[in-house]
């Protein structure tokens, strides 16, 4: 199993991270790393460690992010950010990717990564960089931060309110990921592609979820979705024949859910009193684990759920 270890740069509060017309830099970071999560979820041997907020709301640190990274022992490391200039408007343009000084590790990773974000973005290649940044200094994988384009260019940021164009980088993202890596594709979750005029409900409802099952899926802050964007609707079939139609409430504080049926396979914390739909019960190393709706996995320990039925 690949471990990655990704994030969306700085916070969606975060002082001076700003096109000239108020537009947040995390936001242009989030589309694309949300993206390419969904497409590494479509691969059978990847687990993706998401180092930021997924909301935004907080400014991780940059220490408690490759902490994160390296506790996980993570495969990689991918910081995605957006430039800026002189904060006024311009035409410098381009896409630049960085790893730590030496690292003939990161340096090989950005020479796997970079030209895809390059021909996704459609912007003059500023070419690969090294540089004494945080990220790529104190993480103990191959590491690189990534650069997509200028949030005060008067070029690039026509690419970066582009939906599409985010959706395409993040995809670009995860398949040169995939590549470098060796993933295996077919054994993840299957997908939707956001048509217009649909609506979180209606998708919800036509793949047999809940909103917040969905949003939860797919690192949805809030209910904006847009057309192009793909969406993870299912988790990984599995061969487990027992079958369930309960319900699993959280008793403890917190609790881990995982991204794959594996306890190593931690995916994000949930909280006391959350109630999730069950679709099988299996045996993971002697242990009771549930496949969720939405395709994460709970363990099945009454000590911290409580499982029922209508």
């Amino acid at each position: 199993m690949a471990k990655i270890a990704i994030g969306a740069g700085h916070g969606m509060h975060t002082s001076g991270k700003r096109s000239p017309e108020g537009e947040r830099e995390w936001s242009f970071n989030n589309k694309v790393v949300s993206a390419a999560i969904n497409y590494l979820n479509g691969y059978a041997n990847a687990t993706v460690i998401r180092m930021d907020d997924p909301t935004g709301e907080t400014d991780v640190s940059l220490t408690t992010r490759t902490n994160a990274a390296n506790n996980a022992n993570a495969d990689i490391l991918i910081s995605y950010h957006h430039n800026a200039n002189t904060g006024q408007w311009g035409a410098w343009t381009g896409t630049e990717t960085y790893y730590y000084p030496g690292s003939s590790t990161g340096l090989a990773l950005a020479r796997a990564i970079h030209p895809s974000i390059v021909g996704a973005m459609g912007l003059r290649d500023r070419g690969i960089k090294s540089a004494n940044f945080h990220m790529v200094r104190e993480s103990r994988m191959p590491a690189i931060l990534i650069e997509g384009g200028f949030m005060d260019s008067t070029i690039d940021i026509v690419k970066m309110r582009n939906n599409s164009v985010m959706d395409q980088t993040g995809k670009a993202l995860a398949n040169a990921i995939a590549a470098h890596l060796g993933l295996q594709s077919g054994g993840g979750r299957n997908t939707y592609t956001v048509k217009a005029g649909d609506t979180l409900w209606g998708i919800a409802q036509a793949h047999n979820m809940t909103v917040s099952e969905l949003k939860r899926l797919n690192n949805l802050s809030d209910d904006t979705i847009y057309p192009g964007q793909v969406l993870i609707v299912s988790g990984t079939s599995t061969n487990f024949s027992k079958k369930s139609t309960g319900y699993v409430e959280v008793l403890a504080s917190s609790l881990w859910v995982y991204d794959a049926p594996d306890w190593d396979a931690k995916y994000e914390v949930v909280n006391q009193g959350e109630v999730f739909t069950v679709k099988k019960e299996l045996e993971v190393k002697g242990s009771k684990m549930y496949q969720l709706k939405s395709g994460l996995y709970i363990t099945g320990n009454s000590s911290y759920i409580r499982y029922f039925t209508k």
